[in-house]
């Protein structure tokens, strides 16, 4: 005869859909990283050859395998920021070009009809590195730059060269870098 509590399994140890319910810590995971950087290094020694681009091809051939099972662990971070920031480069390249173009129509307009402003941004992110990049982004490209952050690091002041509206500038600079910016450093 047995002590058994549907509850809790056989002699009070826990039952299998306890253990269902148990969540690894953060600090257990499999580091998704060296996981791929190991099985590039192990395409090397397979293929026989160390030059860098055959540790590309075997990182993105790892990098590909991985991503396959990556729903099993859970969380799949680690695949959806190259891409993240990818489209924040593709971002930054577009408004790098469109902003080159306004600026150059702004000069060589006779008569320099323009307004600058210095425009108080707030701030989402209170990241260093998302504060930092952001800002590098608005100086980056042509006419803007940025000046100052606020000391409790909730707003970025930045000059515009040509600001018809102020609210909508804040808006636009928010949606066009500090979004994206924010998703890939997730």
């Amino acid at each position: 005869m047995t002590d058994r509590d549907p509850e809790r399994g056989f002699n009070g140890n826990a039952s299998a859909s306890d253990a269902e319910t148990v969540e690894v810590p953060p600090t257990a995971r499999l580091n998704v990283f060296v996981l791929n950087v190991v099985l590039a290094l192990g395409w090397s020694l397979a293929t026989g050859a160390f030059s860098l681009l055959n540790l590309a091809v075997g990182y993105v051939l790892a990098f590909l395998a991985l991503w396959l099972p990556c729903r099993m662990w859970g969380e799949d971070t680690y695949f959806r920021r190259p891409w993240r920031i990818l489209r924040l480069a593709g971002i930054f390249l577009w408004e790098l070009i469109a902003s080159a173009a306004t600026v150059a129509i702004l000069v060589l307009r006779p008569g320099l009809k323009f307004r600058s402003a210095i425009v108080a941004v707030p701030l989402d992110t209170k990241h260093d590195l998302g504060i930092t990049l952001f800002a590098n982004l608005i100086s980056l490209t042509p006419g803007t730059l940025s000046l100052d952050v606020s000391e409790d690091r909730s707003t970025l002041y930045v000059h515009t060269m040509d600001t018809q509206d102020a609210e909508a500038e804040k808006r636009d600079m928010k949606r066009t870098f500090e979004d994206p910016i924010q998703k890939a450093l997730q």
